[in-house]
């Protein structure tokens, strides 16, 4: 007697459709699973003999086989749970073969059926290989409903899914809740006092995806601003929705009651954390904080503090917008498309720049902080920006009185990044950019060439300066993104003047060295 039940296995944050094959012929009771099946699925016969005894059915008192097609790759996960039940149960039945339609869900004890890690990406892999019918645990409904053009079937328990795979009762396929309403943000850049030139260096970087490192001493507003970032991207597509959710799902980071990501991410990860927890792997890979922040932002903060290994695991990823890691002959892929947002203090005390205060740092660790600051990742990202702190009579200034503490509020920031990204969309439509932070040279030469006045400020400034190659490059990418601010098809001198703000160092203010 054979049972077949399709299903799905993740593998990183995709996966690939599985048949669960079951079969029972004459020997000593024994139940062996075979097909490459990691510890979570080879224990699962402990789970399923009670669920499907408890469920009111016969369990085989022979030798059960189940082979997880195909056999030569790893398979992981509890949601393998329920076809394997389901295959058992199914044995000797007229229709044991379930063509259209495909399983997951873990399974209790007494046959209930759990909530599961990664349904998302399960239910598109399982949607890639034709598969439209999708029984699934009722807690998982609503995230996989964003998923369109699927039938989603929600069960309870087992006997429900036993039931509708012999045709005996029907299930009710699940209808997608309404769509909420964009949340308040509570964090607002009009909230800021002053620093309006930083502002316009964080609208600019938001505009066109380019990395921002704020410099400044302690308590002068870098941690508040990069936190109000999100607040002027622009709302996720349909896909991107898509995406982010996907990872959370594999990340186990989703909930009943957030069971979709709606807003853009914000990571924020400690100093402390580690290569694998911040580029993603381990034994059974998961997404590290570069892919949770796909789409998004993250924010190293306190770059200084960072490991120098952990920082420098990064800079391909963030170059490339992926992390590939090997584990047991697969490759697996997690996306990594952020804006990388880092604050620093100028030195470890942080008052190397303060005009009241002493630095109390050598010269010896002020050339090894300094070298986590200068260092190739920090030469990738595109716009370096000095903080300085904000006067106290500002701060109890006109302004503040009247109650209006900025001019430029996060609405009025997103409108304009909105305005600009729409502009490099269709300048991208038929090639394979996103925006301006995607363009590589190839790109740089087709869609970022200055004018004639510009063009000479621009040379001027890589003899004179002693420009990397790679900031030479960096320099175009934000003097195009100021140009679309602007609505301006062509880059001018003023826009590479701009630009140039924002890639020289500001290591020779240096007071006294």
């Amino acid at each position: 007697m054979l049972s077949r039940i399709k299903t799905a296995t993740l593998i990183g944050v995709g996966g690939y459709p599985v048949t669960v094959e079951t079969d029972v012929h004459r020997g000593m009771p024994a139940f062996n699973i075979v097909g490459l099946a990691d510890t979570t699925i080879k224990e699962a016969c402990q789970r399923i003999r009670p669920a499907v005894l408890n469920s009111g059915y016969d369990f085989p008192q022979e030798k059960v086989t189940v082979n997880l097609v195909p056999a030569g790759r790893p398979k992981e996960g509890s949601h393998f749970d329920l076809p394997i039940a389901l295959g058992i149960i199914a044995l000797g039945w007229e229709s044991p073969i379930a063509e259209d339609t495909a399983f997951l869900g873990e399974v209790s004890l007494d046959g209930r059926v759990n909530r599961i890690r990664g349904a998302l990406p399960l239910v598109m892999s399982i949607r890639k290989a034709g598969i439209k019918n999708i029984v699934l645990p009722a807690g998982n409904a609503e995230e996989a409903s964003i998923m369109e053009d699927v039938r989603l079937l929600p069960v309870e328990n087992l006997r429900e899914a036993a039931e509708y795979l012999r045709g005996e009762k029907g299930l009710t396929v699940y209808v997608k809740k309404q769509q909420q309403t964009r949340k308040i943000a509570t964090r607002d850049f009009s909230q800021v006092v002053g620093q309006e030139s930083v502002k316009r260096a964080i609208l600019i970087g938001a505009a066109g995806n380019h990395g921002i490192m704020l410099m400044g001493g302690p308590g002068c507003g870098k941690t508040m601003m990069a936190k109000r970032i999100p607040t002027i991207l622009p709302s996720l597509t349909y896909e991107e929705k898509l995406e982010i959710t996907g990872i959370y799902s594999v990340a186990g980071l989703l909930t009943e009651e957030s069971p979709i990501v709606e807003e853009r991410p914000f990571r924020s990860p400690h100093h402390t954390i580690s290569r694998t927890g911040l580029t993603g792997g381990g034994i059974k890979p998961k997404p590290g904080e570069l892919s949770l922040a796909h789409r998004g932002v993250l924010f190293l903060d306190e770059l200084g503090e960072f490991e120098m290994s952990t920082i420098d695991a990064m800079r391909q990823p963030v170059e490339d917008g992926y992390v590939r890691v090997m584990r047991n002959f697969e490759e697996v892929v997690f996306p990594s498309q952020v804006m990388i947002v880092v604050a620093a203090n100028p030195c470890k005390c942080g008052y190397l720049w303060d005009e009241k205060r002493v630095c109390s740092c050598g010269r010896k660790q002020l050339d090894s902080y300094r070298r986590k600051l200068s260092g190739p990742f920090s030469d990738r990202i595109d716009m370096h920006i000095k903080v300085v702190a904000v006067p106290r009579e500002k701060i109890r200034g006109t302004e503040a009185a009247e109650g209006r503490e900025s001019n430029l509020s996060s609405e009025m920031m997103r409108r304009q990044v909105e305005d600009a990204r729409v502009i490099q969309r269709k300048r991208y439509e038929k090639t394979g950019f996103k925006d301006n932070g995607s363009l590589d040279e190839n790109g740089l030469k087709l869609f970022c060439t200055p004018d004639e006045a510009g063009e000479k400020l621009l040379s001027d400034a890589y003899e004179k300066l002693g420009l990397s190659m790679r900031a030479y490059m960096k320099l175009l990418k934000i003097a195009r993104t100021i140009a679309d601010l602007e609505g301006s098809e062509t880059i001018k001198k003023e826009h590479i003047a701009e630009a140039l703000m924002y890639r020289v160092s500001h290591w020779e203010q240096e007071p006294g060295v």
